[in-house]
């Protein structure tokens, strides 16, 4: 029985201008190869970084020329603009032609929810990314250069790239050399699978409807209320991950926020609980987060707050906690994957923090209203007569609870410093 011929081995390489210049001589050039066998008819897998500087439009022109145009339409001066006196203004640019295997299968990408979260070896383009990468951290810690790490999030969004493929070369006399040579053809334009346009706003555009909401969470700001900066340090978590593509910085954010999330609402319980600052400080000690996770939360909350087995709380210590635990004292250089999964463990542990409460409005009103308010209440469906005759009967006659619970705080912090 006859064998199908094998197609001769297809190479691509890729066209990755870096997000800044690097300072490489052009044209330096660097080669891994990866230890495995590919089997008959394949080719082994490698990553040839070619590195190539040129000259462009400078990055600050168009910021200086809308700086100038701004200056012009405020002063309303229709004179020369001196947009002409940055021409001359030219920027460096570090394009890396990044060669590799086509070797990705059709049912790579259908097992993986991202492409950049196929593994390396299973994808041409996140492999030469992780070369460069590798490549970039080596350079700046030899050299101590402050430069940023190429991630996938940073690159792009259009990447071009050129197919070739490996054929034999032959003797004068027709004979198998045991060489090949790239013949080059196909080409095109990879369109990366995120948005990082640096030219386009990232959120949503202001109206008038915001504006309350805007004075409201600058208020919140200003006064250092955990229970909002816990959702700053998420978005900045959610940033570092989809538009920066710091990965590492991703996990320790998310961690950092559901630190501030869960010490924050703990304290406000125990204020409305009518605790002593000076009682419960001991509480709040550095290191015992794990500890106030599983122990005061279940008596004050109720529910599941086991850092074992299956549960929003358990799989938040592992995928997030633990996790940042790792990157932070043991240097390690989290995935997308990981980062993304710890972001979501951090969201899905705020969540169970909100169910909890509404669990025990009638022990906690005040609490309820000031983390979740009639809103979120409405949203889940959970605005009930008690809630509403405490918000008219009842709220109207106290103090500020904000500014109560932030001076409870304090005094327990102060407290907690004291006996140190």
């Amino acid at each position: 029985m006859s064998q199908e011929p094998i197609s001769p081995p297809r190479i691509v390489r890729f066209f990755i201008t870096l997000p800044e210049p690097l300072a490489i001589p052009d044209g330096y050039t660097w080669h891994k190869a990866f230890d495995h066998n590919p089997g008959q008819g394949y080719v082994q897998q490698f990553v040839n970084l070619v590195f190539m500087q040129s000259n462009g439009t400078s990055r600050a022109r168009g910021s200086m020329t809308a700086a100038l145009e701004a200056l012009n339409r405020i002063t309303e001066n229709s004179g020369d603009d001196g947009s002409s006196d940055m021409d001359a203004i030219t920027g460096q640019y570090t394009t890396v032609v990044a060669t590799t295997v086509e070797d990705r299968t059709p049912d790579a990408a259908s097992r993986w929810d991202s492409p950049q979260d196929i593994p390396a070896e299973l994808d041409p383009l996140n492999r030469c990314i992780e070369e460069i990468a590798h490549f970039t951290r080596s350079y700046r810690t030899a050299l101590e250069a402050p430069c940023i790490v190429p991630t996938y999030e940073k690159l792009g969004p259009m990447i071009p790239y050129e197919i070739g493929h490996l054929v034999p070369v032959q003797s004068e006399s027709g004979e198998e050399t045991g060489f090949r040579m790239t013949e080059w053809g196909d080409s095109g334009v990879l369109m990366l699978d995120h948005a990082n346009f640096s030219d386009f706003p990232a959120g949503n555009e202001l109206e008038a409807e915001h504006e309350g909401r805007m004075d409201h969470y600058g208020e919140m700001l200003r006064r250092g209320n955990p229970l909002i900066l816990w959702k700053e340090r998420f978005i900045e978590a959610r940033t570092a991950l989809y538009r920066e593509g710091r990965y590492g910085t991703a996990v320790t954010l998310s961690n950092t926020a559901s630190e501030v999330l869960l010490d924050g609402l703990l304290a406000v319980l125990y204020w409305e609980a009518g605790k002593k600052p000076e009682e419960v400080a001991e509480v709040f000690a550095e290191g015992r987060l794990a500890r106030r996770v599983k122990r005061n939360f279940s008596e004050l909350l109720g529910g599941n707050w086991s850092l074992d087995g299956a549960g929003p709380v358990s799989n938040w210590f592992h995928k997030c906690y633990r996790l940042r635990h790792r990157v932070v004292h043991g240097g390690y250089s989290p995935t997308r994957l990981e980062a993304q999964t710890a972001i979501d463990a951090t969201l899905t542990l705020s969540s169970y923090c909100s169910d909890r409460l509404i669990q025990q409005k009638k022990k906690f009103p005040r609490t309820v209203m000031m983390v979740i308010a009639e809103e979120g209440l409405r949203a889940r469906g959970k605005w009930c007569q008690f809630m509403r005759k405490f918000k008219h009967d009842v709220a109207p006659t106290e103090p500020s609870w904000l500014d109560a619970s932030h001076l409870w705080r304090n005094e327990m912090y102060d407290a907690l410093l004291s006996g140190d």
